[in-house]
């Protein structure tokens, strides 16, 4: 009996080994899981950031055995470059002084652009293994990978040379793919020789004058009449019988302070739906906006990134604003429908909505880096196109093309009509950017198509005054530079 008891004990105890075992086995199992699951997200998410990250040491590192890498236009043009002197010490080295500087950026007081972006790529080398170790060995570096941008180099000379020493900003892409063609930032600096001293004074330069930040993704604007589209839009969407709109403009609306006029005080007279847009007349335009439910005006707005970050990877940027809900004022809303009040873009978004008016209502992602190289030009890595959403109808989109396209043709865009062999489409704008003052900012948003090409454009010249004056000149030579 006892030796029963006895082996019934050493059951019981083996039995209870084994579940803490197995316990501690599920427990190791779990843990595990969630490592190897962490590691996949860190690699897949997060090692970019880390391994570009400023503060990462191993950069430091890096650079002593890896001659930095090159970045180049999509045109084969050298927007960074290293040379290496005496003793090993390198310079880098931007052929074209400050045209890209905001985009590519710079490596000295704080890494900038896509210097700060593809750091790690930069000081990667693809050279094979055991030419790295003979050339550590003769104390030489190994050559870096390149990185190949979308920009194009002519659109981007085009662009920079018709804004000229003007401020404002230009963003040129392709629709259907999201690829950066130009994004123009002005005024800008030289980040060749970038001293101490050098540095310090551009830092005194604040506000509406910086130097440092990027106007294409970072400034934010009045809109102006630009806006018109998301206006025009939003109307169209909740109003099905938007075509039988009828107005008499007189040249303003409201009383007082709160009155608004139509621009250089026009009077349009009888306008319709279409009138209205392509003549871009405000009184009109403020009749449209006191119309929309605005809570689905709002929501439009934030299906094109207003309120949220704007989807670009690699560079610096802001987000665009548009905070009217169901308790703003009529007034408010009024100023609004126009591109006024509080409603702020920056030049990278504005060009959303005409992409995807341009691509049957498809918007893509926009991306700046096409592919990785090694230094004999073998294709690393690629980056391909990736649609965001379709932000609106393919018949939306047509009905939007009809009105972008009879600013051109009848509007105040229609020098880009006469004697162009592509069909352009866009709005012009002209934003008040102070109040009391009647100074504005002018602006072009838009694309141009031929021959199953197509490019899309948005611009704005700071205190420029008209869009028709201002902007769409330069839209217009790089429509030209992109089909010639």
């Amino acid at each position: 009996m006892k030796k029963t008891q006895t082996n019934m004990s050493m059951n019981e105890e083996e039995t209870f080994d084994n579940r803490k075992m197995a316990s501690f086995t599920y427990v190791f199992i779990i843990l595990f899981m969630v490592l190897f699951g962490y590691i996949v997200f860190f690699v897949i998410n997060d090692s970019d950031k880390v391994l570009n990250n400023p503060a990462n040491k191993r950069s430091e590192i890096w650079a002593k055995r890896v001659t930095r890498g090159k970045i180049l236009s999509s045109d084969g043009k050298e927007l960074a470059t290293t040379q290496s002197g005496k003793k090993g010490k390198d310079t880098r080295v931007y052929p074209y002084g400050s045209m890209f500087t905001p985009v590519v950026g710079r490596t000295t007081h704080g890494a900038t652009g896509l210097e700060s972006s593809e750091n790690y790529e930069l000081l990667n080398s693809n050279l094979n293994p055991i030419d790295k170790m003979v050339r550590e060995f003769n104390g030489e570096k190994s050559p870096g990978n390149n990185v190949v941008t979308t920009l194009n180099y002519n659109i981007s000379r085009v662009a920079s040379d018709v804004l000229g020493d003007r401020r404002g900003a230009v963003v040129a892409m392709e629709p259907k793919t999201g690829k950066i063609l130009a994004m123009i930032s002005k005024p800008s600096y030289d980040a060749n020789g970038l001293t101490d001293e050098k540095f310090k004074k551009l830092t005194k330069t604040s506000g509406d004058g910086s130097v440092l930040y990027n106007r294409a993704t970072q400034g934010l604007y009045p809109p102006g009449s630009t806006f018109k589209m998301y206006t025009a839009l939003s109307f169209m969407q909740q109003h099905s019988d938007y075509d039988s709109f009828k107005y008499k403009c007189t040249g303003s609306t409201g009383t007082g302070d709160g009155s608004i006029k139509c621009y250089g005080g026009e009077v349009h007279g009888k306008v319709n739906f279409e009138d209205a847009f392509a003549e871009s007349c405000n009184t009109a335009f403020c009749n449209i906006g006191t119309q929309l439910n605005v809570t689905k005006w709002r929501e439009l707005c934030e299906d094109l990134y207003f309120n949220k970050p704007t989807p670009i990877e690699k560079i610096e940027k802001n987000s665009s604003r548009f905070r009217l809900d169901s308790s703003t004022k009529k007034g408010d809303v009024m100023q609004a429908s126009i591109g006024q009040g509080d409603v702020l873009v920056t030049p990278l978004q504005n060009i959303f909505l005409a992409s995807a008016v341009a691509n049957d209502g498809k918007l893509m992602q926009p991306y700046l880096v096409d592919r990785i190289e090694s230094f004999d030009g073998k294709t690393l890595k690629s980056y391909s196109p990736k649609k965001l959403k379709n932000v609106i109808t393919k018949s939306e989109a047509k009905e939007m093309n009809k009105l972008m396209r009879a600013v051109v043709k009848r509007g105040t865009a229609s020098s880009l009509y006469y004697g162009t062999p592509y069909k352009a489409a866009g709005k012009t704008g002209s934003a008040q950017f102070q109040s009391g003052s009647s100074e504005s900012h002018a602006w072009f948003v838009g694309y141009a198509k031929m021959d199953g090409k197509c490019i899309a454009v948005s611009i704005v010249v700071e205190r420029g005054g008209t869009g028709s004056s201002a902007a769409v000149p330069i839209a217009k030579q790089i429509f030209n530079t992109y089909f010639g």
